[in-house]
């Protein structure tokens, strides 16, 4: 088996800009269980990479032949049969043939497109460097207003994939479960004979997700940034109820409900009353358990927290708080900014009482941080995570 690490994903995430380029859904969706593929594989067999494109990428059968031209032309080989058993180079390796065929991890990538070879062959070329990737891992709060504008439209084209979870309701197929009412209702036929058997299995849907993002004074760097975010997820999902707060809790979901999104941010800077002020983030979170809790979260939502920890409330309130969240939903994530000054440690009384229940405390300060809470909610929707018994006892002042 392939060591994970000796797959050059950087090259094949610009493959998958390729097929998103030739018309193919290559999003996050796709590339990831084929990102995993490749783990598993033997990348230097040809039969092995024409199959994994296929089932990853084809929708029909006219799909097949393009999907073979492309990834041929992005090996650099006139046909796969030419790649068997062909060892592919590291990452870092540059071209070793000036004027020939690209390679894989040459500074171009040329690719044919079958819909134009009647009029000739379409080129499209694709840099090995991009101001895009460098503004995906450049922290926000060193950008400048036009690498902030390009980061928003970067955000607004985001689709991260929630994961699946089962629903309590079934669906006739499938070899999970007897279809009793099903079964007996066809044995009438038959004179109450059990002679056709009928199945069922639970349906998935995806997992509800919960936002709650605070837009403090501290956070006035970040709030616009993060509400582009908070409007990608609920423009690809439906499963999507999104909050934020200073001094008090806003509910902001119904306020994103519309194709423009500067119409949609503009509504919810009108409507808060509490824009960069002062943070209370124990009240907001005991606001949140005791009036939106029961209907948001009773079908196992993710509930993710966007904030820096600085908090001007009561240190119980937020422990109490926090841990009545935690037992109510699926998974709470906590994602910080400022997680990406050199040096960082949460050292505030407030950031110290709510992550003894916090499942996963990650970084929110650049464009990768935000794209790695998508492969997080994918990963983790089909199993809960270990929890430890912590004490949750009131104290005066200090941490338990």
């Amino acid at each position: 088996m392939p060591d994970p690490g000796s797959i050059p994903t950087r090259n094949w995430l610009h493959f998958g800009r390729i097929l998103r380029g030739l018309g193919f859904d290559a999003g996050p969706a796709r590339m990831l269980p084929f990102l995993t593929a490749l783990t598993v594989i033997d990348i230097g067999r040809a039969s092995d990479l024409r199959t994994a494109v296929r089932v990853h990428f084809a929708r029909r059968r006219t799909d097949l032949r393009r999907l073979d031209r492309a990834l041929a032309a992005f090996l650099g080989a006139p046909n796969l049969d030419d790649v068997d058993g062909a060892q592919l180079p590291p990452a870092d390796v540059q071209d070793r043939e000036p004027g020939g065929a690209v390679t894989l991890t040459g500074r171009q990538l040329k690719v044919l497109d079958d819909v134009d070879l009647a009029e000739g062959a379409e080129e499209m070329e694709v840099a090995s460097y991009s101001a895009a990737e460098v503004l995906r891992q450049k922290d926000f709060d060193t950008l400048t207003e036009a690498e902030m504008a390009e980061v928003r439209r970067l955000i607004r084209l985001m689709r991260l994939p929630a994961g699946l979870t089962r629903s309590r309701r079934n669906r006739p197929g499938g070899r999970d479960r007897l279809d009793m009412r099903r079964l007996l209702r066809r044995s009438l036929r038959f004179g109450g004979e059990l002679l056709v058997f009928s199945w069922k299995s639970p349906t998935e849907r995806p997992r509800p997700l919960v936002l709650l993002c605070d837009i403090s004074g501290s956070m006035e760097r970040y709030t616009r940034l993060l509400l582009n975010f908070t409007y990608a997820l609920k423009s690809a999902s439906t499963r999507v109820e999104a909050f934020v707060f200073a001094t008090r809790l806003t509910r902001i979901s119904h306020l994103l409900r519309t194709h423009d999104v500067d119409a949609a941010l503009n509504r919810v800077m009108a409507s808060v009353d509490d824009w960069s002020g002062g943070t209370r983030i124990g009240e907001a979170i005991e606001t949140f358990n005791r009036r939106y809790a029961r209907r948001v979260l009773s079908h196992g939502a993710t509930v993710a927290i966007i904030s820096d920890g600085w908090d001007r409330g009561d240190v119980d309130q937020m422990r109490l708080a926090i841990a009545r969240l935690q037992r109510s939903c699926h998974r709470l994530i906590w994602m910080n900014p400022l997680m990406g000054a050199p040096g960082y440690e949460p050292l505030t009384l407030g950031l110290q009482a709510a992550l003894p229940f916090v499942d996963d405390f990650l970084p929110a300060h650049n464009l990768a941080n935000l794209e790695a809470l998508g492969a997080l909610l994918l990963e983790t929707a089909g199993r809960r995570p270990v929890r430890r018994q912590t004490p949750v006892a009131a104290t005066s002042g200090n941490p338990a």
